[in-house]
């Protein structure tokens, strides 16, 4: 017998856990509707979006690909897509495995997966839209997920490549932004 499997006299303790498990597996499904969104919302160039429906406010997020840069809050995350992604990317394509959610101790969330990311880019676009791509690269995606306005919204993103930068390609040339 298992501790799920233990019944109280009344019932409650039953109740407790079953709603405390719904609750949870309600979360997990949240999360990872916000996490397959945030990148659907990238490969779209709905940059705008991405922030509002994505991330909290204060969100921390820390990128290793194509080199270290650290965005602050959904303002300068919304500044970086549109002045330094927007105008070097053609398109990108990002294809998420299997994500896994965590709880740590105090019920904070976590989510970790690895995401295949082709770049295409704009500097290569007179070769055609039917092309391979410029650059891909694997990465670690490792978020924490905080409730904000009744959403589950990521409040930290760390992204570091997988077995070296490149999988296939070259790596962008460097922004200003990506020295930070």
């Amino acid at each position: 017998m298992t501790t799920h499997d233990v019944v109280a006299p009344d019932n409650t303790a039953t109740l407790d856990s079953t709603a405390t498990r719904l609750a949870r597996l309600e979360a997990e499904r949240d999360i990872q509707h916000t996490f397959a969104r945030s990148f659907r919302l990238v490969d779209t160039r709905e940059y705008e979006r991405i922030a509002a429906e994505c991330l909290t406010p204060d969100a921390d997020l820390e990128y290793h690909i194509p080199a270290r840069h650290r965005l602050r809050g959904r303002d300068e995350f919304t500044r970086h897509m549109l002045t330094e992604v927007a105008p070097r990317s053609q398109m990108v394509a990002h294809v998420p495995g299997l994500a896994v959610v965590d709880w740590d101790s105090s019920g904070q969330p976590h989510l970790s997966a690895y995401t295949t990311a082709w770049h295409w880019y704009t500097a290569q676009a007179h070769r055609g839209e039917l092309r391979p791509a410029d650059w891909t690269t694997i990465g670690l995606v490792e978020d924490t997920y905080r409730r904000h306005d009744g959403r589950w919204l990521i409040t930290r993103r760390r992204v570091t490549p997988v077995a070296g930068l490149v999988a296939a390609g070259s790596p962008p040339p460097l922004s200003p932004a990506h020295t930070r």
